[in-house]
């Protein structure tokens, strides 16, 4: 039997750790990876059994990247989703106080969701942007007047205290992460119907003319099925021509959703049903 393996976006103390504990709670079986490209290659060789990677944040909207893989990705299915609350935290090195922090490092995204604490009790302080809380982390390690911004885990790695909690800006702060495995280890079981299930799919019309998305969504409304996102991207064949990325709500075999996609595919020139997952729970609190 496959030994269990759960490969994420490293460093440790990422949110995308937090997330791969979430959904395996058990940190041996995690694994750190260096990009979201080796995720899926390690996926396809199988290297790992899972693999975990953003999906979209409910302030700063989708992760192009994974939205690309999961295009170009023909072996790859989603079998699940974690929703998991985006909370940011003051860090700094024991003894540190708020008057102290002279210089904030964090990554872009995290200084970015934090702009209105900062402005308000830190706003002379030098801001610089690190590849990762990990590097953030290990920057102001021991260093007087130096403070950071990232998740509790990390104050927990590096020994880190923590000065402010939930500094983010807004505190519906979500981020969606899809769990991806290799089709070959994924079994065909029937769907447990008593579960709430969503279905995500990328398909591309056969011509670009006015209407034709709205030909598309014409199927979902026949059968009366929710979608709960819709998002375009760019082919990359050529300007102007787009894919669709969408997911909506009941599993790939209800009966509803079967003839709704069967009508998607036939005005699709390209079609590809990347899996029905148990829907996730927003949850109030984080690791």
């Amino acid at each position: 039997m496959q030994k269990e393996r759960y490969g994420y976006l490293g460093p440790r103390g990422t949110f995308s750790e937090d997330a791969a504990l979430k959904y395996c709670n058990d940190v041996e079986k995690t694994i750190p990876l260096r990009s979201f490209n080796e995720i899926f290659d390690k996926l396809q060789t199988g290297e790992i059994t899972r693999g975990i990677i953003p999906i979209e944040n409910s302030l700063e909207g989708s992760v192009n990247l994974c939205m690309d893989l999961l295009y170009s990705s023909s072996y790859v299915v989603v079998v699940d989703e974690i929703i998991l609350p985006v909370k940011q935290y003051l860090l700094a090195p024991a003894g540190t106080e708020l008057k102290d922090i002279e210089e904030v490092y964090s990554i872009a995204q995290v200084i970015g969701q934090s702009n209105i604490f900062i402005n308000e009790y830190l706003p002379e302080a030098e801001i610089h942007y690190t590849g990762s809380s990990a590097q953030a982390a290990e920057i102001i390690k021991g260093q007087k007047g130096r403070a950071m911004i990232g998740s509790k885990r990390i104050s927990e790695l590096y020994d880190l205290e923590v000065l402010r909690e939930e500094i983010q800006d807004m505190s519906n702060n979500y981020t969606r992460f899809f769990v991806i495995a290799n089709k070959l280890d994924v079994k065909d079981e029937f769907p447990d119907m008593n579960n709430e299930y969503k279905t995500s799919i990328i398909c591309a019309p056969e011509v670009n003319k006015a209407g034709v998305l709205y030909g598309l969504l014409a199927e979902f409304k026949r059968e009366n099925i929710n979608l709960t996102r819709i998002e375009s991207r760019p082919s990359k064949r050529q300007l102007g021509e787009y894919i669709f990325y969408i997911d909506f709500e009941g599993h790939q075999k209800n009966r509803h959703v079967r003839i709704a996609l069967e009508g998607v595919e036939k005005k699709s020139a390209f079609f590809k049903i990347l899996g029905s997952y148990v829907k996730g729970e927003i949850e109030s609190e984080s690791n």
